[in-house]
């Protein structure tokens, strides 16, 4: 849809001005959040739906007319009055703010918040790039509720009250809607600066709104400096920084840019630093906000690792061949293009048991997690807010597991699916085994190996006899040794509490040994061993008991590692993602993520608690 040239008026990015079907979509969701009565929301113009924009018309005479079959170019300045009653009509704000924040058909909020103007982010931060359009599909996840979240900050209303908290200290929240403390201090500020007041909402709105703008420009750009500047950790939600932000999207719409900053309180977030951050790097210099740079010691604060998604323990993420070529065309799809889901929950006949698939990989590629009734626990915020999508094979694999057999998932809706699966995890994760599990070792490089521990045990299985360590002091012992280790991931493997064994030879450090994790235990194996062990697992990758189940070797050198940081996104796989395929279930594109939830929370349900030593071997 092409804007008339005439237009100036750039009051949201223009990427996200709805056209065509979604257009009529956003009107009909609009309308019924105003209170009036159009058809359902379906993307059809109908006589119903006409009826009630010419209803909305006689309270609204800003809106313009249109006829009964509306263009883009029509639906076009429809929404640009939305945009402009949003600015500078205080009843239009409040009830668009109260209509928004009390409905409860999630096809007609949606439809209200692109209609308004509103958008979600995928990520916390402010990164305007990332800024997305809420798809209109009655299922209501992250991205329409933090859509619900911005819209009332981008009014007019909110960007006085916060004007008014800049320009005077006074702390009003910027709710949208004045109310008996912004009156308080609309009418305090009035009387200081000299400015009418009449008692009259609409026009003591106007004249205060006018005078900041014509007299306190400058005085405002150094109080949101000041905010900024003073904003000693930009991960954490701040009061003022919120402020700022609403003020400078005021900013940058009076200074006709179409891009503005997403009001979230923080200038960052775990993946956006001060060099990426919307807020200090696009919108402060349009809007003559001058900022001091960030502070090296700061810059790299913003260095954090890359934790798995949901708090889930590294040990779970997926290696092995062919589980992950199953899922290949799943993640393909999710990276094809930007709007891609984040976090996938997919249902692998290879593992007989759910995925996670995750976008917190390299660019292009994703992580893969195993979900068993072990860790489910872990990722049910995701399926309950939307931020996890369902792929068809696991709204298949619920589906048949609700509804006795029945293979049509159509039948049933992703939010029944999400309910049923949040309701009951364990009924569909409980016949899961951990045979997918993933161990790790750091080597006196420092580069560090990722594999499956099957295939560590298939590896120590193969070298475990006396005769295979011939040129040692005591092979017997080492023999010994190695069969711990092997008993230990076999333990691991199946549930067992697993033991580590214990090296009575010479001290190890990280000079001589390699530090290995199994099942959530680590130890250090000495190098002439680890030697053997990884040219063993290099040449077989076999997997236990049976070829299909060998594993990517995922190497990721000691450079990649920044600031001492386990650059977690950097590793590559050795078998590549290949083709793209459509997901048959369309809802899956609508539920795309955040935000990599962070936690700090260790994993404790993870098998094999340490059970007490073994009997120490002799020394080799």
């Amino acid at each position: 849809m092409g804007e008339p040239e005439a237009n100036q008026d750039k009051t949201r990015p223009s990427h996200l001005m709805p056209t065509g079907d979604n257009a009529i979509k956003a009107l009909e969701g609009f309308l019924l959040v105003m209170g009036f009565n159009p058809d359902r929301v379906n993307g059809t113009f109908s006589a119903a739906d006409k009826a009630a924009y010419d209803q909305a018309r006689t309270q609204y005479s800003f809106l313009p007319e249109i006829t009964d079959s509306p263009d883009d170019t029509a639906m076009l300045a429809v929404f640009q009055a939305i945009d402009r009653g949003l600015q500078n009509n205080v009843a239009f704000q409040q009830d668009y703010v109260e209509g928004v924040r009390s409905q409860t058909n999630t096809s007609a909020l949606q439809g209200a918040l692109v209609a308004g103007g509103s958008w979600a982010n995928r990520h916390l931060g402010d990164r305007i790039s990332n800024g997305e359009s809420i798809t209109i599909d009655g299922d209501r996840g992250i991205l329409t509720n933090r859509g619900a979240r911005n819209a009332p900050t981008l009014t007019g209303v909110a960007t006085l009250q916060s004007t008014l908290n800049l320009l005077t200290g006074s702390n009003l929240t910027p709710t949208g809607i004045i109310d008996s403390g912004t009156l308080t201090i609309m009418h305090s500020y009035a009387r200081e600066k000299g400015i009418e007041w009449s008692n009259d909402t609409q026009a003591d709105f106007g004249r205060i709104v006018e005078h900041i703008q014509a007299n306190e420009g400058d005085a405002l750009r150094t109080k949101i400096a000041e905010a900024l500047n003073g904003d000693t950790d930009h991960r954490a939600p701040d009061p003022r920084t919120l402020d700022a932000q609403i003020v400078m999207n005021g900013l940058a719409r009076q200074a006709g840019s179409d891009t503005r900053t997403a009001p979230d309180s923080r200038q960052t977030d775990s993946r956006i630093t001060d060099e990426m951050s919307h807020t200090r790097t696009v919108i402060a210099p349009e809007t003559g906000v001058v900022l001091t740079p960030a502070e090296p010691e700061i810059a790299q604060a913003q260095e954090v690792k890359a934790e798995p998604p949901f708090g889930l323990n590294s040990m779970y993420r997926v290696t092995r061949r062919d589980v992950l070529q199953e899922v290949e065309a799943i993640s393909a799809r999710q990276n094809a293009n930007e709007s891609g889901p984040e976090h996938i929950l997919a249902y692998s006949e290879e593992a007989r048991g759910f995925l996670l698939i995750s976008k917190t990989g390299t660019e292009g590629q994703s992580t893969v997690y195993q979900v068993s009734d072990k860790n489910v626990s872990r990722i049910m915020s995701g399926i309950t807010d939307g931020s996890i999508a369902l792929d068809t094979s696991a709204s298949k694999f619920i589906a048949e597991k609700v509804h006795a057999g029945a293979e049509e998932t159509r039948a049933f809706s992703t939010e029944e699916l999400r309910t049923a699966f949040a309701e009951n995890a364990t009924r569909f994760t409980g016949d899961t085994r951990e045979r997918l599990l993933t161990t790790s070792a750091t080597l006196t490089n420092g580069d560090q190996l990722t594999f499956g521990l099957d295939d560590l045990h298939d590896a120590l299985n193969r070298i475990d006899s006396k005769y295979d360590w011939q040129g040692q002091d005591d092979p017997v012992a080492v023999r010994d040794y190695v069969r711990g280790l092997r008993q230990a991931a076999e333990d691991a493997r199946e549930e067992r509490p697993s033991t580590l064994p214990e090296w009575r030879g010479a001290a190890l450090d990280a000079t001589n040994s390699v530090e290995v994790d199994i099942a959530g235990q680590t130890t250090r194996i000495p190098s002439e061993i680890w030697d053997r062990t990884y040219a063993t697992l290099s040449e077989t990758q076999r997997g236990f008991s049976t070829d299909r189940n060998a594993s990517a070797l995922e190497v990721r050198t000691a450079s990649e590692t920044v600031n001492g940081r386990e650059a977690e996104a950097s590793g590559q796989l050795a078998s590549d993602f290949g083709n793209v395929v459509e997901y048959a279930d369309d809802a899956v594109a609508a539920n795309m993520a955040d935000i990599g939830v962070e936690t700090d929370v260790p994993d404790t349900n993870i098998p094999g608690e340490r059970a007490p030593e073994a009997a120490p071997v002799r020394n080799a």
